[in-house]
């Protein structure tokens, strides 16, 4: 990891110790990737010197990526108490608390490495990721020092604007990515990102002009040509799609999904040919794949092969019994055959599944919908409202959040904290809760 050698890097600042060869030999091994012989040597190193808080910090990487990450922390913390004025040590113990998920604990020792080192990228981006994984409000201020301290990387404002869409903060992550493609205009990875997020904010034109810019500059990988070829199906523009995905396939014939997204493509123009051997591939690549079954059996009706058809209908049901479209196509494919009590009966499942999916995917709208509503109401200043509606939605982690959100908007800390326990108690892992609660507990007054 580019951490890791970083850091193995930054660590071989002098320091006096018993056995320096055992130390400056574990720390070559650790540059070099190789963790068991590192480890070996900075196992000596730690015991001809158990006070070297560069030995116990390198031994701690060694450990992390053999997965030892009990004896990893336990170096690390053993690093941070004998240089209590290292930033190196205190960021390798934020490492090893994230890898034991400890995230609070990790952004503790983060916040004193950056502390100790304001200027040291390791800790400073690290601390970025922690925050927002947490979705803490100090993470855009955070990412903007480590903008200004890698202004080369585009990645960093790649990841600022990721965090933003993330949080719903979709123009001011829109903002991000404009101005970090106005700075590096030759960036696939930019490019790219930003078709992903023009596509999940339905601006399915913007989205391809900006993937096809992208594949322009050498993003020609699977995953990107598919996400293409969605984005120009989305957009009417079938024929490009079509187009894309049979440079996609002939780019790389062993990916099913290609071949699947290219066959169904053939299938809904009716050009039964064209789609069949894309469809087969796809069905024999993934036979544990139910939608890739049905639109085999599909084809394969198409085709006029009823009883292949007729199997693989059924193999997809067998695979997803809740999948309505299958019983639908089996349903209907019995009804060719004048198998009518049969087909009754999968059209009967078909409607039930249908309906019951259409409620679900309802209420999940209305939940949906109260929510944002909510959140405007609190942005908008409006705290008692939002709180009245936060509070009238299921009791979930977010609900939860966004009561607390607007108790302390009104001045009630006591209250967010009791909010946040409570989300805190149905998501335990739920590192944004934990890191909202400590917050809150640490500036909500005394009784």
């Amino acid at each position: 990891m580019l951490v890791l050698a970083l850091l193995a890097a930054v660590l071989s600042v002098p320091e006096p110790a018993a056995t320096p060869g055992a130390l400056e030999v574990g720390e070559r091994l650790l540059a070099r990737k190789q963790y068991a012989p590192a480890e070996r040597e900075l196992r000596r190193a730690v015991e001809a010197d158990p006070s070297s808080a560069r030995a116990h910090g390198n031994l701690a990487l060694a450990l992390l990526p053999q997965r030892k990450v009990g004896e990893a922390v336990a170096e690390a913390r053993l690093a941070a108490a004998f240089g209590p004025a290292s930033a190196e040590a205190h960021f390798i113990f934020g490492m090893a608390l994230a890898a034991d998920g400890k995230p609070l604990d990790a952004i503790r020792e983060y916040e004193r490495a950056v502390e100790l080192a304001p200027k040291a990228i390791g800790p400073i981006s690290a601390l970025a990721a922690a925050y927002a994984a947490a979705e803490d409000p100090r993470t855009v201020a955070t990412y903007e020092k480590v903008v200004a301290l890698l202004p080369a990387d585009p990645s960093v404002p790649a990841d600022l604007a990721e965090y933003l869409w993330r949080v719903q903060r979709v123009e001011d992550g829109n903002a991000a990515i404009e101005r970090a493609l106005a700075t590096f205009p030759s960036s696939a990875d930019l490019r790219v990102r930003w078709g992903r997020s023009l596509a999940q904010q339905e601006r399915f034109a913007d989205a391809a002009e900006a993937l096809e810019a992208a594949r322009h500059l050498g993003a020609d990988d699977a995953a990107t040509l598919a996400l293409l070829a969605d984005v120009y199906e989305r957009a009417g523009r079938v024929e490009e799609a079509r187009a894309t995905l049979g440079a996609a396939v002939a780019r790389y014939p062993r990916d099913p999904a290609l071949a699947h997204a290219l066959g169904r493509l053939w299938l809904a123009d009716g050009k039964t040919e064209a789609a069949f051997p894309q469809l087969e591939n796809a069905a024999l690549a993934r036979p544990s794949a139910a939608e890739y079954q049905l639109d085999y059996g599909r084809v394969l009706e198409a085709s006029g092969r009823m009883a292949d058809a007729e199997a693989a209908y059924r193999r997809a049901i067998t695979l997803s019994p809740n999948l309505p479209a299958a019983h639908y196509a089996l349903g209907r494919l019995l009804q060719r055959e004048d198998r009518k009590e049969e087909a009754q009966k999968e059209l009967a499942t078909h409607h039930a599944l249908y309906e019951r999916g259409r409620r679900l995917v309802a209420a999940a709208d209305v939940q949906d919908a109260e929510t944002s509503l909510a959140w405007t109401l609190l942005r908008e200043g409006k705290a008692s409202e939002a709180l009245e509606g936060f509070r009238k939605l299921p009791e979930s982690p977010e609900s939860l959040r966004g009561q607390a959100a607007a108790l302390q908007r009104l001045g009630r800390p006591a209250d967010a904290v009791r909010a946040l326990e409570r989300a805190h108690e149905l998501a335990p892992e739920d590192a944004r809760i934990a890191l909202l609660l400590a917050t809150e507990r640490a500036t909500a007054p005394k009784p």
